[in-house]
């Protein structure tokens, strides 16, 4: 039987490990917010307990090259053209 703790300790050290990579790598400020604070908090949070995705915002024909299938990250463009917001492709939905 796995300990609380030791999944909370975990959970902790694999954010940890994230962020301090996103440091490094020049993604992220050693200066902390209230934002960022929230930000690595909720990260543990979905570690312990990840959230159930949310199919209600699910599109029919996602973007053909990245997968994105959220559609408030699906612009139309002139109504036949889509364009992705994660990766930038522009496709016509119904080809």
């Amino acid at each position: 039987m796995t300990k609380p703790e030791l999944t909370i300790a975990d959970a902790i050290r694999e954010v940890t490990v994230a962020m301090q990579k996103a440091i490094a790598d020049g993604y992220r400020s050693r200066m902390i917010d209230a934002d960022d604070l929230i930000e690595v908090l909720l990260a543990i949070a979905d570690r312990l307990d990840p959230p159930v995705p949310d199919t209600t915002n699910q599109v029919v024909c996602p973007c053909p090259d990245c997968g994105m299938a959220d559609a408030d990250r699906l612009v139309w463009q002139n109504g036949e053209f889509v364009r992705c917001d994660a990766c930038g492709t522009i496709y016509a939905p119904d080809a």
